[in-house]
């Protein structure tokens, strides 16, 4: 039988050993994919997001509604790394998973006996993952790399907030969930290699590295230039008009990505004279000459509300889009068509976006308590043990 479309990573284990975001978020894309996701907690406390409230799902029972969006749809067992007989257990399950995903400082996953060497000595075809702030080798790889941290050490901080305002971080934690991305990414890449060879892999990815990664248009042009990238808002550095420009109820988000479609422009937001003048002509001339021309559309979109511009530069093909809240985009009727969320067990009206992109209208999730399916899990995969 050939592998549902819908579920590609259906019978593939994975035990995971993450908390906070980055890893979290790695194993949520690969159970939305279908995979069996066993999220091992520390006995008592579990994961740290469990307490991230409020708002709570159930604070009683230590489900936040952060680790709820990051946790459902995987079991949950507890497991001390440190406990002899625990570590046993560690080891025979391993022998019965395809991936173990872990996010400690790299001295504590050897530690705790998760170093790739060791696990591979058991179970020839694990793929492993290490997701850490700033690697396994390197003068930082022994630093603590939080997302804020990485924001500020790589450079992403310093170019996102108001072009005239403090440096600020990102409103998500978006090199946490790049990086859980680009994990899932190479978990995957890792794993076919695996169902072809019989030998797994070590998989490495930091939050640095991804940051490093995703300023690769700026930094390839500091490279060439010496110039140092700077803070825009919503604006863009190279493309002109491109961002947010103010209405007369709020902003609207347009702009102009090839010169073919700048005349269009300019009639829809009635201002025809500038598609006439020689120094808007091309986008390298409006890049040089944005300033005049920027101020001269935020003049004009400040005569309409935001529905007026929109309706007029939609029905063009062109781009553009009312600046909304998270609720509205939640709380659209076309969004929630679109099958992007999933329902939370036992909350009604909560949801949570799945992560893989498929139109989705099955059974709600449940969110795992702290341990909730240890007996299950053992039972499923090591019935010699749970028996005794």
């Amino acid at each position: 039988m050939s592998p549902d479309p819908a579920c590609p990573l259906e019978g593939v284990r994975v035990l995971d050993f993450t908390r906070i975001l980055s890893g979290p978020y790695c194993s949520l894309l690969l159970s939305d994919l279908g995979a069996d996701v066993i999220k091992v907690e520390r006995p008592r406390v579990g994961d740290d997001t469990r307490h991230w409230g409020p708002p709570y799902l159930d604070e009683e029972a230590a489900v936040s509604t952060y680790f709820a969006a990051l946790n459902r749809g995987k079991r949950s067992i507890a497991l001390d790394l440190t406990d002899d007989d625990d570590r046993a257990t560690l080891d025979r399950l391993v022998e019965r998973v395809d991936v173990v995903i872990e996010n400690f400082r790299p001295e504590v996953a050897e530690q705790l006996g998760l170093a790739h060497e060791r696990l591979a000595g058991i179970n020839p075809a694990i793929v492993t993952c290490s997701v850490s702030g700033y690697g396994r080798t390197g003068p930082y790889a022994g630093l603590a790399g939080t997302e804020i941290v990485v924001e500020a050490m790589s450079g992403l901080m310093e170019v996102t907030g108001p072009a005239d305002g403090e440096p600020v971080r990102m409103g998500i934690a978006m090199v946490d969930i790049a990086t859980g991305l680009a994990a899932a990414t190479r978990i995957v890449a890792a794993l076919l290699h695996a169902r072809e060879s019989g030998v797994g892999a070590p998989v490495d990815v930091s939050l640095y590295a991804t940051a490093i990664g995703a300023l690769g248009t700026l930094v390839t042009s500091y490279s060439a230039t010496g110039d140092q990238p700077r803070r825009w808002g919503s604006h863009h550095p190279t493309i002109s008009p491109y961002g947010g420009f103010p209405c007369a109820d709020g902003h609207l988000i347009t702009g102009v990505i090839n010169d073919a479609r700048w005349s269009v422009f300019c009639s829809v937001i009635e201002l025809p004279d500038l598609a006439e003048r020689e120094q808007f002509a091309t986008n390298a001339l409006r890049v040089t000459h944005r300033e005049e021309l920027e101020s001269a559309i935020a003049a004009q979109t400040r005569t309409r509300p935001v529905e007026h511009w929109v309706g007029r530069l939609r029905r063009e093909g062109l781009l553009a889009a009312p600046i909304r809240t998270v609720g509205a985009a939640v709380d659209d009727a076309a969004t929630r068509q679109m099958g992007l969320f999933v329902e939370i067990d036992g909350h009604p009206g909560v949801v949570s976006p799945r992560l893989d992109g498929v139109a989705h209208d099955g059974a709600p999730q449940t969110v795992p308590r702290l341990g909730e399916h240890q007996q299950t899990v053992l039972a499923e995969l090591l019935p010699d043990v749970s028996a005794a």
